[in-house]
């Protein structure tokens, strides 16, 4: 067990017991000397969608971690393979999602028109990939509004394809959400 990660627990057990962390770190410390383990978090999960180029909320995050260990095989543990397969089948369905929910979507976002390769980013790694969905979605739907008719794509960090097509249509904006193949049949 990493020294920080013990440091965490003794963070956390403190905390909760109204002790020094100080108190609890020896004890933990004599527990772990014979035993290892890795410890996955949802900041890999993060980690991992942003590879993949999806966005995903902490709530999500947690249950496709849970999912992670309750379905891997043990002989051959877990890996990034292990939380890339389970983003495979991941979507985040931004239409179930309430507006004031949407700064919990980690992520690094672009915004761009139709046409043109020039591109508005959202964040930056590894320091800013949290809250930055509000804004990105503020400057597409003014975009939106700036050009009717014309598309206005927002996606996702190193993901050439559009998440979101937003375009203004007799005064509405319309969002449609980017459906993959296997979706549309």
């Amino acid at each position: 067990m990493y020294d920080h990660m013990i440091e965490e627990m003794a963070d956390a057990i403190a905390k909760e017991l109204h002790l020094e962390p100080n108190a609890i770190l020896p004890s933990l410390h004599r527990f772990w000397h014979d035993k290892i383990a890795h410890v996955w978090q949802v900041e890999d999960i993060y980690e991992a969608a942003r590879r993949v180029g999806k966005a995903v909320t902490r709530e999500d995050a947690i249950g496709l971690l849970q999912d992670v260990f309750h379905h891997h095989d043990s002989s051959l543990g877990i890996t990034w393979d292990s939380l890339d397969a389970a983003l495979e089948d991941y979507r985040l369905d931004l239409s179930a999602l309430p507006e004031v929910r949407l700064s919990e979507v980690h992520g690094i976002f672009k915004v761009w028109r139709a046409g043109n390769l020039i591109a508005n980013q959202f964040g930056l790694y590894p320091n800013q990939i949290d809250g930055n969905l509000p804004d990105a979605l503020s400057l597409a739907r003014k975009m939106a509004k700036d050009h009717p008719g014309e598309q206005v794509h927002l996606g996702l960090e190193d993901n050439p394809d559009s998440w979101l097509t937003l375009t203004l249509i007799d005064d509405e904006i319309h969002i449609e959400e980017y459906k993959t193949l296997e979706e549309t049949q």
